[in-house]
């Protein structure tokens, strides 16, 4: 049962790496309170499964790959076609399990353009298009408890999380008393296809324990976006880890990062899912 305020929400939502995980999960839950979705990732196939479970509203499909220079762009021309976007779920991204001098520069490259440029793209012309608006507007980022402090073998991965965070905290900052509201939220590990793309890791008790559904993350993030709030971090564990990282200097927190991953567990595919 969803427990939402949902007086004056927008009725069109736009979801980006919408095919798996995550993604996927918040595309059911707006669907369920009857928001018209316009999803988009790379998998044509993927898309179309998420939408066949997406039941009593509108579907649209866009093909695209934010990992590709003005992709952003031409993806907001598609979505606002036939009508408005009045929610934006900033969800695509990727990140890998392995040493940063590992990785071909090219992965960085691609990992910058979706996690950080597409993302403040989008932003951007969502604000745009309502700024002088006096309808609800909400934009919703996905950044990670990663952006609370550096992650060893993530390094890049966290610190586009950081960027995340930041950015969005001061979008929520720079617009409150409007209609538009930007909401982050910070996942731990979640239960999703994520791990294996990423090359996962040998992960400790603790990193299990907090493990979370997408399903669990997607009916929080829908609440606190709603709620218009700030940032949240769902799961107890995640919320304590992130506070407690404030007690810590910043090289304690970097090797308690590294012994609760453990080491790169799985081999690195060329592409990460969504």
């Amino acid at each position: 049962m969803n427990t939402y305020n949902t007086i004056n929400v927008g009725r069109r939502a736009l979801v980006t790496g919408a095919s798996s995980g995550i993604g996927a999960a918040i595309a059911r839950e707006l669907a369920a309170i009857g928001i018209d979705l316009v999803l988009t990732a790379r998998r044509r196939d993927a898309l179309d499964a998420v939408a066949a479970t997406c039941k009593g509203v509108k579907v649209e499909i866009v093909t695209a790959d934010l990992g590709k220079p003005d992709a952003a762009h031409a993806l907001w021309d598609a979505a606002t076609a036939n009508g408005p976007i009045d929610i934006l779920i900033n969800n695509a991204g990727f990140g890998y399990f392995r040493r940063f001098d590992e990785v071909d520069w090219s992965r960085d490259a691609e990992l910058i353009q979706l996690n950080l440029t597409s993302l403040v793209a989008l932003a951007r012309c969502f604000v745009d298009a309502h700024k002088a608006g006096t309808a609800p507007a909400h934009m919703l980022n996905i950044a990670s408890t990663g952006a609370y402090q550096s992650v060893p073998n993530m390094a890049l991965y966290a610190a586009s999380k950081a960027f995340v965070r930041n950015f969005s905290e001061a979008l929520h900052d720079e617009h409150l008393g409007t209609p538009l509201s930007v909401t982050c939220i910070c996942p731990g590990g979640t239960e999703t296809a994520f791990h294996a793309a990423s090359g996962g890791g040998d992960y400790s008790w603790i990193a299990n324990a907090s493990m979370k559904s997408a399903e669990f993350v997607a009916h929080a993030a829908i609440r606190a976006m709603l709620s218009g709030k700030r940032t949240i971090v769902p799961g107890l564990l995640n919320k304590l880890t992130c506070f407690g990282v404030r007690f810590m200097s910043r090289r304690l927190a970097s090797r308690v990062a590294t012994q609760v991953l453990g080491k790169p567990r799985f081999a690195l595919p060329t592409r990460s899912l969504t």
